[in-house]
C-alpha cells in the first residue's frame, strides 16, 4: 500500500517544485522584460499536460494566474482561463522533446531588431547561446491556431529562441531557469547590438564567436555544475526578501 503511494508523492513534489519555479520566473521576466502579457510553462511531470503561469494575475480574483491543461486545449486544474497563445507550448512540446520550458514576452528591443530583419546573435560573452542569430518568425501575428503554433515550432527548429516580427519572443530550455534566462540575455543582447550599431556595428568578425566558445568551455571546466544558475540563484533571492536588483539601463 505504502509503494503505491509514493509515486503520486513525488509527482505532487515535483509539479509544487514547478510551479514554485514558475512563480519565480514570471517575476524577474515582468521585472527585466517590462512586460505584463508574458507568460512561461513547462511540462507537467506525467507528460500528460503543461503548467503555464502568466506575468499578470488571473482577470478575476487575486489569484496568481497559473493554469494546467491537456494538449487538447482542455483545462485540467488551476486558476484562469487557458493563455490565448496555449499553442506555443503545445506546438514546441511535441516538435522538441529535449525542451521541458518555454516562455513567451513582448522584449521591447528584440521587437525593434525583429521588424529591422536583425537577429539577436552572439556578440558578447554571454549571448554565446544565440549563436549567429536566433530565427525570426516573419508574420506578425498572435499564435493562435494549432497550424500557427507548429509553424513557429518549425522556425524555431533546435535554436534557444526565436523572434516573432512585430510581437515578441520565445525562448526554451531544459529547465524554467534556463528557458528564463535565455529571454533575460535575448533581450540585454538586443540592446547591446542595437547600441553598438548607432556606432557602426555591422557583424562580429570571423572567428569571434569560436574563440568566445572555446573560452566559455574552458570557464565552466573550471567550475562546479549546480541546480540552478548564478543568474537564477541572485534573482529569486532578492525575490524572497521582496527587493529588486539594477537592470542596467531599462
Amino acid at each position: 500500500m505504502k509503494k503505491s503511494k509514493r509515486p503520486g508523492a513525488r509527482q505532487r513534489t515535483a509539479v509544487k517544485r514547478s510551479e514554485e519555479e514558475l512563480s519565480i520566473a514570471t517575476k524577474i521576466l515582468e521585472w527585466e522584460i517590462g512586460d505584463i502579457w508574458g507568460h512561461v510553462g513547462v511540462r507537467l511531470p506525467d507528460g500528460k499536460g503543461i503548467a503555464v503561469q502568466l506575468f499578470r494575475r488571473a482577470e478575476e480574483g487575486n489569484k496568481d494566474w497559473l493554469v494546467h491543461f491537456d494538449y487538447s486545449l482542455q483545462k485540467l486544474s488551476g486558476v484562469g482561463t487557458i493563455p490565448r497563445e496555449a499553442v506555443i507550448y503545445t506546438e514546441i512540446f511535441k516538435a522538441r522533446p529535449d525542451v521541458n520550458a518555454a516562455v513567451h514576452c513582448h522584449a521591447a528591443m528584440c521587437v525593434a531588431l525583429s521588424i529591422a530583419d536583425k537577429p539577436v546573435s552572439c556578440v558578447h560573452v554571454q549571448s554565446g547561446r544565440f549563436g549567429r542569430g536566433v530565427p525570426i518568425y516573419p508574420r506578425p501575428i498572435y499564435i493562435l491556431d494549432e497550424s500557427e503554433g507548429a509553424e513557429l515550432a518549425r522556425t524555431l527548429g533546435d535554436a534557444n529562441g526565436m523572434m516573432i516580427k512585430g510581437h515578441g519572443i520565445v525562448t526554451v530550455g531544459k529547465t524554467i531557469d534556463e528557458a528564463c534566462m535565455n529571454a533575460v540575455y535575448m533581450e540585454r543582447t538586443a540592446k547591446i547590438m542595437a547600441m553598438a550599431q548607432l556606432f557602426g556595428f555591422t557583424g562580429v568578425p570571423d572567428g569571434f564567436i569560436g574563440q568566445l566558445s572555446s573560452s566559455k568551455e574552458k570557464l565552466l571546466s573550471r567550475g562546479r555544475r549546480l541546480p540552478h544558475s548564478a543568474e537564477w540563484n541572485y534573482c529569486a533571492d532578492k525575490i524572497k526578501k521582496g527587493e529588486r536588483w539594477t537592470r542596467g539601463w531599462a
